[in-house]
């Protein structure tokens, strides 16, 4: 019988603080909604199936907002939800109708008739009464509920109900929602009593450790890299926030953590030296991590598999630590790829994919191999079917009957298969990148770092100074260790699009203004105004992503050759980057990276930019449009003409060497003069769906107008 293999699922749960620290309001609903969709369930799940052990990383910070939601803290959604449907103002009918049809549309807005009915009326202008404007309070927030809760009251009969709520049932539902957030904590309690559940934790605030404790250390792997001018130096702050983090841990959840999810999995030798010094016996990141330490890339290394799929000890000036590494691959399928698959499909595909990871990792005599995912366990849900319930039974109950696979917790699997090797030196690296690329070295990130450390300094300052006591120069130091979180940087740049990317802004800027004033020292005028260099286009960053159209047509009229000709033949089109397209989760393993689309009035033209190792050869393109006609094209280097799923008169081509260029007669995919093309890119492996770009919603080619070419020289 072949030995077994360890599966270690790490479910890593986690928000920024959406508190703005001048009002004391959360300007964003996302943990409050996350609590009626993910939170509960993803505990609740493992109850059917008790032989499946979890690991669960929960920040701090998640919970700590939770507590004030549970204690009355709300937010602008939820005020304007609140109000009497009669009472709104323009401002919160506005509001209404410009915000709550924030959903993944594919799934949690077409289900439902009454909701769907309701947003095709906003987007055609038509009116609403009171009722109307109620049933959307109502509806966003049962589509922001997990169908577990549907099927019990009291959300059941409102959505048997469909439509015409009354007061009373959307207060009962409001109500319902803030007791989640009231309950989670417990739910993570319970499954760990039952021992199917570890519970670990990040640094507080989910700092980038500040920058891995020096400002410098991003140039260890990436010399080039452009950093700030002032440099963010407070190696204490990442001492603080470890521990405060395993103190938060231990009154919550009446023990100390054993391992840690270090805030975007980003590690380096002076990090986990502060993690072993803490306490913490083990800590993850990801494969590429582990590739650098071993001093070469992944790929080639001899029997990748073999050094991937076991832990390893690392050596650091405090001591020893555990690490274990996530395999990229298995855990981008369930964050990305499976959500387009029919759920038992894709929970056997996970199953065998890990049960031949262990196969390839070598067999005799040897120690059980340990295959370590690790993934965000709540944004990936919102592109599944019924929020990813179906996909979760189907694979914990594979795990459950599996006699080869033993689905275990990280300290489990450590106590089974101690670490035999050493790693005597561990470079910068992250979840994403070997780097910090994500975080620093873009004008708006450095920006950013440049105003944080000034800030810090005026901190430090006033305290050695003696100008401020310790009841001023705490209160402003826990402002200065909220804005060291790692997400706003996420968002700063251009790395991941977002409607919301002016409210991180303002809550970045808002925590630095407070410390400033907590001191009772003038705020700089440069964090009165947006640290964006888009600042004016501040609603406009996901043109393609959220299927709205892009303010002026994208004009091309490239020449179809698969080469990278020049920057002016693809200058006035849209270009989407399809491996962060999806905002908060980051597909590190994309086979796109690029999809820019544009057109002249009659064609659609579509640049495809691919990882050359994707394996072109069973590859295949599918472009869907809003009238259901599908185009199909080989993803590999040569030409010829689009193939459809029906007649055409004008098939268009494809050219592919360098990249994939593409021209689809407007004809073709059914769109008259006059009307915009909706459409999506897909990557098909033998038949099976591996990538979807955008993640939800369509990418939009708008309607051009008599003379598209025009708009290419457009001023505005």
């Amino acid at each position: 019988m072949p030995r077994p293999v360890l599966l270690a699922l790490v479910w890593h749960l986690h928000q920024p603080s959406y508190q703005d620290a001048e009002t004391g309001s959360d300007l964003l609903p996302w943990t409050r909604l996350h609590a009626t969709k993910d939170y509960r369930d993803m505990a609740r799940a493992l109850a059917a199936t008790p032989r499946v052990h979890v690991t669960f990383n929960l920040t701090p910070i998640l919970l700590e907002q939770l507590d004030a939601i549970a204690a009355g803290r709300s937010d602008p959604y939820l005020d304007v939800a609140r109000a009497p449907a009669e009472t709104l103002t323009a401002d919160q009918r506005a509001f209404l109708l410009a915000r709550f049809f924030d959903v993944n549309q594919e799934r949690m807005l077409a289900p439902f008739a009454r909701y769907r009915e309701l947003h095709d009326r906003k987007d055609s202008g038509g009116a609403f009464a009171p009722e109307d404007l109620r049933d959307i309070q109502v509806w966003f927030h049962l589509a922001w509920a997990d169908p577990t809760f549907r099927e019990a009251e009291p959300l059941r009969s409102l959505v048997a109900k469909g439509r015409g709520f009354t007061e009373e049932e959307k207060a009962t539902l409001l109500d319902w929602g803030v007791a989640c957030a009231r309950a989670t904590a417990g739910e993570y309690r319970d499954a760990a009593a039952r021992g199917q559940a570890e519970l670990i934790t990040s640094a507080y605030h989910h700092p980038i450790l500040p920058l891995l404790v020096d400002g410098a250390a991003p140039r260890e792997v990436a010399p080039s890299v452009v950093l700030p001018d002032l440099l963010f130096r407070a190696p204490e702050d990442a001492a603080a926030q470890i521990e405060r983090a395993r103190v938060s841990h231990q009154g919550r959840f009446g023990a100390l953590p054993r391992g840690t999810w270090p805030p975007e999995g980003a590690v380096n030798d002076a990090a986990l030296a502060l993690l072993a010094r803490a306490g913490f016996a083990w800590a993850a990141s990801d494969e590429t991590v582990l590739a650098a330490s071993l001093g070469a890339r992944d790929g080639s290394i001899h029997d990748w598999s073999t050094a991937l799929y076991r832990p390893y000890r690392v050596s650091t000036a405090a001591g020893p630590i555990a690490m274990v590494f996530r395999d990229r691959a298995l855990s981008d399928r369930i964050g990305f790829t499976y959500a387009h698959w029919d759920p038992a499909d894709a929970a056997r595909d996970f199953v065998e994919r890990v049960r031949a990871a262990g196969i390839s990792a070598g067999g005799g005599d040897m120690a059980p191999a340990l295959v370590t995912v690790i993934l965000d366990g709540e944004n990936c849900w919102e592109s599944y079917a019924d929020d990813g319930r179906p996909f979760l039974e189907a694979l914990y109950g594979l795990l459950e009957r599996d006699v080869q696979i033993q689905a275990v917790t990280v300290s489990e699997a450590l106590d089974r298969v101690p670490p035999a090797e050493t790693l005597t030196h561990v470079p910068v690296g992250s979840w994403i990148r070997p780097d910090l690329g994500i975080w620093i070295g873009q004008e708006d990130k450095n920006r950013a770092w440049a105003e944080l450390a000034r800030a810090r300094a005026a901190v430090e300052e006033a305290g050695r100074s003696g100008a401020a006591g310790p009841s001023v120069a705490d209160p402003a130091m826990e402002e200065i260790y909220a804005a060291e979180a790692s997400d706003w940087f996420w968002w700063y740049g251009d790395d991941h699009p977002s409607v919301h990317r002016t409210v991180f802004d303002r809550l970045f800027r808002s925590r630095l203004t407070r410390a400033y004033e907590r001191l009772g020292v003038a705020v700089p005028a440069a964090l009165r105004a947006s640290l964006r260099r888009d600042a004016s286009a501040a609603e406009a960053d996901l043109a393609g992503a959220a299927g709205r159209a892009p303010s002026a047509f994208p004009y091309v009229r490239p020449t179809l050759d698969g080469r990278r000709t020049d920057f002016y033949e693809w200058m006035g089109a849209v270009d989407h980057g399809a491996s962060g397209e999806t905002g908060a989760m980051h597909r590190a393993s994309a086979i796109l990276s690029s999809v820019r689309f544009g057109g002249d009035g009659r064609s659609l033209y579509l640049w495809l930019d691919a990882d050359p190792r994707a394996g072109a050869v069973d590859a295949v393109i599918a472009v869907e449009s809003a009238a259901g006609r599908v185009a199909r094209v080989p993803l590999r280097a040569g030409r010829g003409v689009m193939e459809w799923n029906m007649a055409v008169e004008d098939a268009g081509e494809y050219a592919a060497e360098d990249v994939m260029e593409m021209r689809l007669p407007l004809d073709a995919l059914g769109i008259g003069a006059g009307e915009g093309a909706a459409f999506r890119v897909v990557l098909e492996r033998g038949g099976v769906r591996e990538e979807v770009v955008p993640g939800s919603g369509w990418l939009v080619l708008p309607a051009a107008g008599p003379h598209p070419e025009l708009d290419l020289w457009s001023a505005t």
